[in-house]
């Protein structure tokens, strides 16, 4: 094999493994088959998994130390900002790469606080890897995350729950925030091709 295609292949092999894959955990996609419009609820779990850190709340403390060092008042804006970018940032991009997704006999959008759709798609987030990209590493931002879709009007009986998605940045952006974004981003766009092409 030519050394070029060689060096090729082995650039390739990481991103191979970036897609993201929905397997069914619960239900059948044939009960949502048809289904173009759902109402969206985004969740964080209560307990969610910051890698390397014993929990959310060591690793708000920790990170935010560690921009006060390097800048002051950089730490105290990361911590308010960590939760409130969550609608600020991460969902609206989710539902926007999501519904510009469309395939030409179909097209399936989403919106938060519709209170006429049908049915419900919730997006439960229990991990949330920040990445980082400095001199020395570049490393992705990381989600897992799990769909669960049920009608509106009978929240306890799941139609179709996925198993957890892992779901990744495309490109370790200098700033946390919008190495999160881009994972919810490339979500967003995985979700619908997925709904749209298997239902």
């Amino acid at each position: 094999m030519p050394l070029k295609y060689y060096f090729l292949i082995v650039l390739l092999i990481p991103l191979a493994g970036l897609g993201q894959i929905f397997k069914t955990e619960q239900g059948d996609l044939k009960a949502i088959a048809g289904v173009t419009r759902y109402n969206i609820e985004f969740e964080y779990d209560e307990n969610l998994i910051i890698p390397k850190y014993a929990s959310e709340q060591e690793f708000l403390l920790q990170y935010a130390a560690k921009k006060e060092k390097k800048e002051k008042g950089s730490g105290e804006t990361f911590k308010n900002m960590w939760f409130s970018n969550r609608k600020k940032l991460f969902e609206p991009k989710f539902i926007q790469e999501f519904n510009f997704f469309n395939l030409k006999e179909k097209q399936v959008t989403v919106a938060k606080n519709v209170s006429d759709a049908e049915y419900t798609l919730v997006v439960r987030t229990s991990l949330i890897d920040p990445g980082n990209s400095n001199f020395f590493c570049k490393k992705d931002a990381r989600l897992e995350v799990t769909i669960h879709i049920y009608k509106s009007d009978a929240t306890n009986t799941i139609l179709y729950r996925t198993e957890m998605v892992d779901v990744h940045s495309r490109g370790a952006s200098k700033k946390d925030y919008d190495r999160i974004m881009s994972a919810y981003a490339e979500l967003g766009r995985g979700l619908s091709k997925h709904l749209s092409r298997k239902t």
